[in-house]
C-alpha cells in the first residue's frame, strides 16, 4: 500500500512497451527479472486506478513470483474467485494489513500457517476503502510487518517514511514466512525501476517533488 503520486509525463518516443516485462522499452526490466518459486500463494487485491500506473510494483510481482493472483476491484465481498478460495478447506488464508489487532510477523506465533497471503494494492486511502468494503476480509487472520526505517519507494509519496510498496511488503513477509526463498531478483527489478525513473525525471525534479517534501 502506498500514498498519492504526481503525474508522470512520458514522451511519445518512449510509448512502446516491451512484450516481455510489460514496461516501456525505455525502462525495460528484462535483465533483472527472474522466476521466484514461492510456495505461499500471493493474492493481490488491486484498486482499479493502479492497473495502468507506469510505476506500480504489482507489474513486477506478476513477472517475478510463480504463485500469484491479481484481482481488480474495490468491493470483493461477492467476488466468486476470492470466496471460492476462502471457502476451500485446504487453504489457510491470512491478510497482510496493519489492523490494531494484527499479529506482528516474525515476533509472535501466527494463528495459522498460511498457504495464501492477501495484500491490498492502492494508495493508503484506497486500500482502506477496499478493506472496509470487502466484508469477507474482516474475519481473516491478519498479520502486519514491523516498522522499517524507510521505504525504497522514493518516487511515490506516502504518509510516512516507513510506508512500503506492495512489492516491498510481499518480499518482507515472504522473507519471514519462507526464509529459504531468494527474493533478490524482485528487489533488483524494483530498484532498477526506481533508479531509472529518477534518472528520467532528473535530479532537480526529484529533489523538488520528493526529497524536499520529506523535510516539510
Amino acid at each position: 500500500m502506498h500514498q498519492s503520486n504526481i503525474e508522470f509525463n512520458f514522451t511519445s518516443e518512449s510509448r512502446s512497451f516491451c512484450n516481455e516485462c510489460d514496461f516501456l522499452k525505455s525502462r525495460c526490466l528484462c535483465d533483472t527479472l527472474k522466476s521466484i518459486s514461492n510456495k505461499i500463494h500471493l493474492i493481490v487485491l488491486q484498486h482499479p486506478t493502479e492497473t495502468k500506473h507506469p510505476l506500480n510494483t504489482v507489474r513486477i510481482m506478476k513477472k517475478s513470483f510463480d504463485e500469484i493472483t491479481v484481482m481488480n476491484g474495490e468491493d470483493f465481498t461477492s467476488d466468486l474467485r476470492l470466496n471460492t478460495l476462502l471457502c476451500d478447506p485446504n487453504n489457510s488464508v491470512a491478510l497482510l494489513y496493519p489492523k490494531d489487532d494484527s499479529t506482528l510477523l516474525g515476533e509472535t506465533s501466527l494463528p495459522i500457517t498460511p498457504t495464501h497471503l492477501i495484500l491490498i494494492d492502492g494508495t493508503w486511502r484506497k486500500a482502506k476503502k477496499i478493506y472496509m468494503l470487502s466484508r469477507n476480509l474482516h474475519t481473516l487472520p491478519s498479520i502486519r510487518l514491523a516498522p522499517v526505517e524507510t521505504s525504497e519507494y522514493k518516487i511515490r509519496k506516502a504518509p510516512s517514511s516507513d510506508s512500503l510498496s506492495t512489492l516491498e511488503a510481499a518480499v518482507s513477509a515472504l522473507e519471514i514466512l519462507e526464509p529459504n526463498l531468494n527474493t533478490e531478483a524482485a528487489t533488483n527489478s524494483f530498484k532498477k525501476m526506481i533508479d531509472t525513473q529518477i534518472e528520467k525525471m532528473g535530479r532537480v525534479v526529484y529533489q523538488a517533488n520528493y526529497l524536499d517534501k520529506k523535510k516539510e
